[in-house]
């Protein structure tokens, strides 16, 4: 199987299909460089990891509040196991409390409000894009 055709990837974990669709429609409206993989729990961010389901992604955003396995016990996992915990994560929530920002700052992950305005998702994504090692212009 050749991968030389294969896209960097986000995996995000999120629950809300409309938020997800929201990322997707913004990405692809940005680049069509790049896939995004959903996963709707931490449980199947585990499973497409450990399953090799698709490139090891270049970014994974994570939802905090998701069923079964959430964003936070998601992060944690990430962190404490060798082969995932260099992969750039993003906590992408609608919380702020501080005690979740925290969290992310001392696990090395970047935190983000899930913004209302479409605009400001489109600048969240940028970032997404620099994250994965996408240059600007």
């Amino acid at each position: 199987m050749t991968t030389a055709n294969t896209k960097p990837t986000f995996l995000y974990a999120e629950d809300d299909l409309d938020d997800y669709e929201a990322l997707k429609d913004a990405l692809e409206q940005i680049t069509d460089k790049y896939e995004l993989a959903h996963a709707k729990n931490g449980s199947e961010v585990i499973s497409y990891l450990e399953g090799e389901k698709g490139p090891i992604p270049c970014l994974i955003v994570l939802d905090l509040n998701m069923p079964i396995m959430d964003g936070k016990e998601t992060l944690l996992w990430l962190k404490e196991t060798e082969a995932f915990r260099e992969i750039p994560t993003m906590i992408f929530t609608t919380s702020s409390r501080e005690e979740d920002i925290k969290l992310c700052q001392s696990h090395n992950c970047t935190f983000f409000r899930k913004p209302t305005l479409y605009r400001d998702l489109l600048h969240v994504v940028q970032i997404m894009l620099q994250m994965c090692g996408e240059s600007k212009g």
